[in-house]
């Protein structure tokens, strides 16, 4: 089966989907060691309350359905907030992996990969707050589908984006831009959601692949990046779907308090 010429979009979606989720087949990693500083909060950033409910809660709404464990990337200080949450809300469904120094997402991810047991897996940045169930079932069973991608990654043209991912004239991604390390930014681009499906297996191999690239370490930050590991996928023929499935609401996260008032209507009503 061929992806479409014409995309995977909202219409078209289930065509090229299994018909369910199998959740003992999927595991999530949440790297979620930050602090809620830019917040004006004293917690960990995925304790911070939004619409009445902790991010924290926010996410285990969204992905207990779908896994059957939750990896937590979390920092050695911020584990010892978190984990009695979770042992609250998620009994037996999570296991915390201790990132000691913040040396990047992409060795946040890798931390987290050491942990998968299942054959797939779900990234979900832990300030993603306002992605929608519809969207999470969509990209799960998308990655379980007949075109057996490498990965599914859900992406939204935006104006004045953070993330950029150049395609080229066949429409495969080769690279991706960001405006934290200083790279030249277009006027309006093609950005992620904080959210990425893969197979485990290959997760952890395109990772130690990543390692070995010439700019595996971002240029302005100096952090091991994940977001290079998108181009590096789609090449030599793998197949990454990057269906189109989101709503602008569900690409921000929540950095300052007025991201989080910005998303409380919208959780609300879209993410109960």
């Amino acid at each position: 089966m061929l992806v479409p010429a014409s995309g995977i979009t909202l219409e078209n979606w289930r065509n090229y989907a299994a018909g369910q989720v199998e959740r003992r087949l999927w595991s999530a990693i949440v790297p979620a060691a930050g602090r809620g500083s830019r917040l004006g909060f004293n917690r960990p950033k995925i304790l911070y309350p939004v619409a009445g409910r902790m991010i924290l809660e926010w996410l285990l709404d969204l992905l207990l359905p779908n896994c059957q464990t939750i990896v937590f990337v979390l920092s050695p200080e911020g584990s010892l907030e978190i984990a009695p949450e979770l042992a609250r809300i998620a009994p037996n469904r999570y296991k915390i992996a201790l990132q000691e120094q913040p040396t990047g997402m992409g060795d946040a991810v890798e931390i987290g990969a050491r942990e998968l047991t299942t054959m797939h897996a779900i990234v979900v940045w832990g300030d993603q707050v306002a992605l929608r169930p519809e969207t999470v079932d969509a990209i799960v069973r998308l990655q379980q589908g007949p075109l057996e991608p490498v990965a599914t990654v859900p992406t939204l043209r935006v104006h004045a984006p953070y993330i950029h991912f150049p395609r080229d004239n066949t429409g495969r991604i080769v690279a991706v831009l960001q405006a934290r390390e200083g790279d030249a930014m277009p006027e309006d681009g093609e950005s992620d959601a904080g959210v990425f499906c893969f197979r485990s297996a290959d997760l952890k191999a395109l990772l130690d692949e990543l390692h070995r690239l010439p700019n595996a370490l971002g240029r302005a930050t100096e952090e091991f990046n994940f977001l290079p590991i998108i181009p590096l996928a789609a090449q030599t023929g793998r197949v990454v779907l990057t269906p189109q499935v989101l709503r602008a609401e569900e690409t921000i996260g929540v950095n300052n308090a007025a991201d989080a008032k910005r998303l409380e209507a919208f959780l609300k009503a879209n993410c109960g």
